[in-house]
């Protein structure tokens, strides 16, 4: 595999590096020979390839342009099998407090750190959390299990876990402890599908599983009574999907938002509402009190409530949105580039961190809350599968950890009990995490 990082002139590894190093140093991929089928961008589906024309990989929207080279898949595996997957008791989600942001201190937070000699190379954002920290590492997926490709997306579904991947499976994970203790997935069932998996969510009042597709359908499924539909609109990958009321909101690399209702008397939805976005892709969707704030490529734009109708935006061209998070009455924006800023409903800017350290990337952002240290936590993913964590509304860095996998961090899922929460990454891989009462 092609060193992106040789490719931009900023590899430091030199000779020891483990990816190849050909061609010249910052002039970007070579080409592919001409009618090579190229397999999709891994980091152009994450929103964050650096190379542009010049990847060596496929940038193209289309379905046949979806799959990552030879599509995985467990195919006929004694156990699962496409279809009605929903097994075992109903769980009950649960919620989590929030901290007091009397204590945000408005203005700038801190900037990039050089480090000696303006050298940008890693240094730990806050302490390093590994063995014998106050996080623990409670379960890694073997390399037997799981997606054969990057995980794409995932979500909890009542007492489950769904992940999506680039193999094009949706599968089903239930927690389980071990005879040795502690806590593991195992695979409870699967669905394969006609593309990648790149957005879910489970709305448990109507007890709908959308899952958003790289081709542009959705997928919903329903458990009681039983439904499954195709939704078709988008023409490229499906990047968000949010409830609002009783209408589904969907984003998409397609740079726009549908609407979507569903009709009691045909069963079916349909679209409502598609609304151009002009900050170009679109990378995630929240509801506020001013509407509805669009993550884009080139900065955030505000939707009317009822009508979808531009309010306002935020131009920020230096970076991709990765998340939009709400926090006490404040947006917090997770950029692409490492920087975090907080908003006010009426898209003041109140503050502004980073990068700072090793945290000059974000790929995936949640928030939740630390059980012991009674504190607000933000946790922002990267590339390489680092992490970091902020005590928010403070932003000061609690640390740094590691996945152990070098893939990007696709998604953060805060299970919602005992301060266990997991990782998922572009190599596959899937992590459960516990706060510990003491480090």
């Amino acid at each position: 595999m092609l060193c992106r990082y040789f490719q931009q002139g900023s590899c430091r590894f030199g000779d020891q590096c483990r990816y190849a190093h050909d061609g010249a140093p910052g002039k970007g991929a070579p080409p592919p020979p001409p009618g090579d089928d190229r397999p999709l961008c891994t980091y152009f589906l994450a929103g964050n390839c650096h190379f542009g024309e010049s990847c060596r990989f496929s940038h193209g929207t289309g379905e046949g342009c979806w799959p990552y080279g030879k599509k995985g898949g467990k195919k006929g595996k004694k156990g699962y099998s496409p279809g009605h997957f929903w097994k075992g008791p109903k769980g009950q989600g649960s919620g989590k407090g929030k901290g007091d942001l009397d204590d945000w201190q408005v203005g700038k937070g801190p900037g990039p750190d050089h480090g000696a000699g303006g050298n940008r190379e890693r240094a730990l954002t806050g302490p390093y959390l590994g063995k014998g920290s106050e996080l623990l590492k409670v379960w890694s997926m073997p390399e037997d299990m799981g997606h054969e490709d990057g995980v794409l997306a995932a979500t909890v579904m009542a007492d489950r876990v769904c992940t999506g991947g680039a193999d094009h499976r949706l599968i089903v994970w239930r927690g389980e402890q071990p005879p040795e203790g502690g806590l593991a997935f195992v695979q409870d069932n699967e669905v394969e599908l006609p593309a990648p998996v790149t957005n879910l969510l489970f709305h448990a009042a109507s007890k709908w599983l959308f899952c958003g597709l790289g081709s542009g359908q959705i997928r919903a499924f329903r458990q009681e009574p039983f439904a499954e539909l195709t939704l078709v609109g988008h023409t490229a990958a499906v990047t968000c999907l949010l409830i609002h009321e009783d209408v589904l909101m969907s984003t998409s690399l397609d740079g726009t938002l549908r609407a979507w209702k569903l009709d009691p008397n045909t069963a079916a939805f349909s679209c409502v509402a598609t609304v151009p976005i002009e900050l170009g892709e679109v990378f995630a969707i929240r509801s506020y009190d001013t509407g509805f704030w669009v993550g884009a490529r080139r900065g955030i734009g505000c939707l009317g409530p009822q009508d979808l109708q531009p309010l306002g935006k935020i131009d920020y061209a230096a970076a991709r949105v990765v998340a939009l998070l709400p926090y006490q009455g404040r947006m917090l924006v997770a950029f692409a580039d490492g920087v975090v800023k907080v908003y006010g409903s009426a898209g003041n800017e109140e503050f502004s961190h980073g990068p700072l350290g090793e945290h000059t990337t974000t790929t995936a952002a949640a928030l939740l809350r630390h059980p012991h240290a009674g504190k607000d936590v933000l946790l922002c993913g990267q590339e390489l599968g680092y992490v970091t964590a902020y005590e928010v509304p403070e932003f000061k860095p609690r640390g740094t950890f590691t996945t152990g996998y070098e893939g990007d961090v696709t998604a953060i899922v805060d299970m919602g009990a005992d301060g266990i929460f997991a990782t998922f990454g572009l190599t596959g891989d899937v992590v459960l995490w516990r706060w510990e009462r003491n480090g």
